[in-house]
């Protein structure tokens, strides 16, 4: 008899799971909902983000400045000469842009923090680190 009610209960915990987790959207259309007015998208339930070394920035993977996420560095593809380019620390721990040649650019991002540096006037490739992650390496194209 144990066994018989066990069953019962789980059956109805199943029955239960499967309807909380239905669709009651009586449209034939599944990618969108209208909900008070406002279109809703299905979105994925799991993305598959390309993997990256620890540290190593990813050129062009931002467009207005340089973004520090998961101790690495997002870089533009390039940058003009003299531009003054944002650099966003999405980290929770300080970081810093500071040129592997002596006296181009040195700036401190708290975590969280956005700061600003003014790329060298000449064209070239400059690569930088960080101080406190050495780990952390990134390269400026200024064209």
């Amino acid at each position: 008899m144990k066994r018989i009610l066990a069953v019962l209960a789980a059956l109805i915990l199943a029955v239960f799971a499967l309807t909380a987790c239905s669709d009651n959207n009586d449209s034939s259309d599944n990618d969108s909902a209208d909900h008070d007015g406002m279109a809703m998208t299905s979105m994925p339930t799991s993305m598959s983000m390309p993997s990256m070394p620890l540290g190593m920035s990813t050129p062009g993977a931002s467009s207005m400045g340089i973004v520090i996420s998961g101790f690495g560095y997002s870089t533009p593809e390039s940058v003009m000469p003299g531009q003054v380019l944002t650099i966003q620390n999405n980290d929770t721990v300080e970081h810093s842009v500071t040129s592997d040649t002596s006296g181009l650019f040195n700036e401190d991002i708290e975590a969280g923090e956005t700061e600003t540096i003014t790329v060298p006037n000449e064209p070239g490739t400059y690569t930088f680190h960080c101080t406190y992650h050495p780990s952390m390496r990134g390269t400026l194209t200024v064209k």
